[in-house]
């Protein structure tokens, strides 16, 4: 094992050999790294990176994702809903009659704002009842009504009462609004007696009502977030002179937050870093170049880190905040150890160019094997299906190539510059040798408790690792205190149908067809694939007695127009049965085509919530080529609040469409006829959730061998090699344990961990190793070797892992509880890393010895 030290020898005499050409050099690199990183500071100025992390951006490559794209081109984007939590500010009914009022003119007076424009779409309790006037009516308005009899005597046709069956043309919508717009607390009996026997004041009462917004879908991503940043800034503006107050909340609402959080608590957490690396590195060294030396090279390698990033347009995401502390973390490491040796050798050579070459020849060998397996450790991530994954993985490949770059040449550079003008001396550092004297007595004495305890410990967290759930929500970037999370919450809490979501089954036509056939077996499918719909409680509007499943499709269009038309369904060879759509006559040949296309010339009001058109619902569920349909479109409302309710409503749409076993499924029964996909955000989130197991088990797996390979390259052994991995392996299975002693869940920032773990477990352990070697090489006697070790390499990585450590607990500051778990687990992974380098390598060292026969003395 001599040939290690040999080599370190033999890089140390190069160093001394280059040490005048490293003198003269040192000024232009020093010019050369400022006019860089002025260019760079510049454009990070200039054109500062835009944090994106909308739920697409998240989004791989799936042949639901494709088809989704592919189909969506046919129709109008999907709808992008924004809610409107609207209550009383003195907690009355928000559906009395001066509250109605009120709610029509602040309304109106949202309308009249530039953003509202961008709505394309106004669900709200007014917006219905404007509907409901003008269809019933000669142009009376909300304003003319004094009160509820009146307003109900003028929407109403006489006869109407509460009881609603399978055949009323407004089950669907009046479900849709008790269950997902007013608030759980609903109250209509007082209306239902007055229309059953006039009796009492038939006012409904509800303590507050949800506007659904849809926005623009087809603007762009920062656009579509800064219409309805305006929206919800104007409302604020409109509940400060209303009787009402009105908050906001939507996907895009959410991204939004996080970006403006991403961006402002980044600033905030990089100079909560150098903070922490300004003490750290004073406790250490106790002078102020080397202090401030290594401070600029680190504040150097972070704008070339996000420069070069910024410069090539690598896409920001809130994942981008956790760079600058590991680039910190890392970066003060090779600072750390690269000047402890070149101030402690600094009076034994004539120049500081010749004293900080030596150096790094001196750790020439653990510092790059350490730098490369980090590195490959982060560019594992690379090979990510998710994209804002792939990326964070090369920005922190990247980051430590810069921080290597910085602490070696800069800082070096800053030496030669600085310290050629000053006394020749060697610095203190510090040693702690009580430290490392215990340390060694304790593993030498304790060396079958210490293997022992860490086998017992590894077990245990590989146990515990298998209850770990994988979950992601956009929501867990922002605190819960934040407003947006707060309406969020508020939402959850007082809709039956809170926070509802989409969910699209998408028909194509099948292989070699252009066209679907609009006969009467796909009028029996698509009817049959309705009550499937009305039997999944996952649906919005199927929790009633009468279920009427909440979604926009080719059969509820259909269905619409045959109970508001009495004649539609019998110009097209269609008839209703239990308000359900069945085909008149089953021959060949029967097309049903002409129907829709009759519905696509109607500009009259379908939707009596939002005052959609049958043109405008054509338009969204049936794409047509002339007198053919080439597309269909169903948009399903399902209730979602949570990564496993997510789960949960995509697995049985997909169970649906594929049937329990692969098959039985709407694609079998459908046959001939089209080809049906399940897509939507939920599905999006769950081939997230899916793909960052995937991720994370490609980027720990080629870790893993990248490290190995390389201990392999350094040992040329294979026994050495192993003992060198596993701590590092031990490690990795005690993160995961702490994981679950802390409550912590995989999500796209901690399924890093195990890479991270092996990045900065393995460069702890091929210093400790090392130094090893060269003592023992030296010393000749094992516990004087470890005890050198101890004091010097040993020292060094307490104080690299401390301020490693720290600089992760600086995102605990954080706003985003995401970021704060990553920071904390990380901190952890730190803390591992450093424990069981400096107990556990040493012992399997001096086992593995033992076993192979090397001679050691005692």
């Amino acid at each position: 094992m001599g040939v290690g030290m040999m080599d370190a020898e033999r890089l140390e005499v190069y160093a001394a050999r280059a040490a005048p050409g490293f003198g003269k050099a040192a000024v232009p690199i020093l010019a050369v790294a400022v006019l860089l990183t002025l260019g760079l500071a510049g454009a990070l100025v200039n054109d500062p990176p835009e944090f994106n992390t909308d739920l697409d951006l998240f989004a791989p490559q799936s042949d639901a994702i494709d088809a989704h794209d592919r189909i969506h081109e046919q129709f109008p984007s999907e709808r992008r809903p924004m809610f409107v939590h609207v209550v009383a500010d003195d907690g009355s009914n928000v559906l009395s009659l001066d509250h109605l009022k009120a709610m029509k003119n602040d309304q109106d007076s949202l309308m009249a704002s530039s953003s509202a424009s961008q709505v394309v779409a106004w669900a709200t309790a007014v917006t219905a009842l404007d509907v409901a006037l003008e269809e019933q009516t000669n142009g009376t308005t909300l304003a003319e009504v004094d009160d509820w009899a009146t307003l109900l005597d003028l929407v109403l046709e006489e006869g109407t009462t509460c009881s609603l069956n399978q055949e009323d043309a407004l089950l669907a919508a009046a479900t849709f609004a008790s269950s997902a717009m007013l608030h759980s607390d609903l109250d209509i009996d007082p209306v239902c007696a007055w229309l059953s026997d006039g009796s009492g004041v038939p006012v409904p009462t509800t303590s507050s009502t949800l506007w659904v917004l849809d926005i623009n879908p087809d603007l762009p991503i920062s656009e579509r977030e800064a219409v309805q940043d305006a929206l919800r800034t104007t409302l604020a503006e409109i509940s400060e002179g209303s009787s009402l107050t009105y908050s906001a909340v939507s996907l895009d609402l959410i991204s939004n937050d996080i970006d403006d959080a991403t961006f402002d608590g980044l600033t905030m957490l990089i100079g909560l870093a150098l903070l922490v690396v300004v003490v750290v590195l004073a406790f250490a060294f106790r002078s102020v170049t080397a202090v401030g030396f290594p401070l600029a090279g680190l504040s150097v390698a972070l704008i070339w880190t996000y420069g070069v990033l910024n410069l090539f347009g690598a896409k920001f995401t809130a994942l981008e905040v956790a760079v600058a502390p590991l680039v910190l973390g890392l970066g003060i490491d090779y600072s750390i150890h690269l000047q402890r040796v070149y101030l402690s050798i600094r009076e034994d050579h004539e120049s500081p160019a010749e004293a900080w070459l030596v150096a790094c020849g001196k750790l020439s060998t653990p510092l790059l094997l350490a730098v490369v397996t980090t590195v490959a450790a982060f560019l594992a991530n690379a090979v990510s299906p998710l994209p804002p994954i792939a990326t964070f993985g090369v920005a922190l490949a990247l980051g430590v190539v810069c921080a290597f770059l910085a602490s070696t040449l800069v800082v070096g550079a800053l030496h030669v510059v600085v310290d050629a003008r000053g006394k020749r001396s060697s610095a203190g550092v510090l040693r702690m040798p009580a430290f490392s004297e215990r340390l060694v007595d304790v593993q030498h004495g304790q060396r079958l408790t210490i293997l022992i305890v860490a086998v017992l410990v590894s077990l245990s967290s590989l146990v515990g690792a298998l209850s770990l759930e994988t979950e992601f929500d956009l929501a867990d970037f922002l605190d819960d205190d934040l407003p947006v999370m707060q309406v969020r919450a508020e939402i959850d809490t007082s809709y039956e149908a809170a926070g509802w979501k989409v969910v699209y089954l998408l028909m194509e036509p099948v292989d070699g067809a252009s066209t679907i056939p609009m006969d009467s077996r796909m009028v029996d499918e698509l009817r049959f694939l309705h009550n499937d719909l009305k039997s999944d409680s996952a649906v919005v509007g199927t929790d009633g007695a009468l279920r009427a499943p909440s979604y926009d499709g080719p059969y509820t269009v259909l269905r619409d127009a045959m109970l508001q038309d009495d004649g539609f369904g019998g110009r097209h060879g269609l008839e209703l049965y239990n308000g359900e759509v069945y085909a008149i006559d089953d021959a060949p040949g029967q097309d049903f085509a002409p129907a829709f296309i009759e519905l696509a010339g109607n500009a009259s009001v379908a939707d009596p919530l939002t005052g959609r058109t049958w043109a405008d619902r054509v338009e969204a569920t049936v794409a047509l080529d002339g007198d053919t349909v080439t597309h269909l479109r169903n948009e399903v409302r399902v209730e979602a609040s949570t990564s496993a309710e997510s789960r949960r409503v995509v697995l049985g749409f997909n169970e649906l469409v594929d049937g329990p076993d692969g098959s039985s499924g709407l694609n079998d029964d459908f046959e001939d006829h089209a080809v049906v996909y399940v897509t939507g955000d939920l599905v999006v989130l769950e081939t997230v959730l899916e793909n960052l197991s995937v991720s994370q088990l490609k980027s720990t797996a080629i870790s893993l061998g990248v490290s190995f390979l390389v201990l392999l390259l350094l040992t040329r052994r294979l026994v050495p090699a192993l003992v060198v991995l596993s701590p590092v392996a031990f490690s990795t299975l005690w993160v995961v344990g702490s994981m679950v002693l802390l409550g912590l869940k995989w999500n796209v920032l901690t399924v890093m961990v195990t890479a991270l773990t092996l990045g900065i477990g393995i460069d702890f352990s091929i210093h400790m190793w090392q130094r090893m070697e060269v003592e023992r090489e030296r010393l000749g006697d094992r516990r004087s070797a470890m005890r050198s070790t101890m004091s010097t390499t040993g020292v060094a990585l307490v104080m690299s892992a401390a301020t490693t450590s720290l600089g992760f607990l600086v995102l605990l500051a954080s706003p985003m509880p995401l970021i704060r778990d990553f920071g904390l687990i990380t901190a952890v992974t730190v803390g591992f890393s450093l424990l069981l380098s400096l107990v556990l390598l040493p012992v399997l060292a001096d086992l593995a010895d033992e076993a192979t026969g090397r001679n050691a003395q005692d």
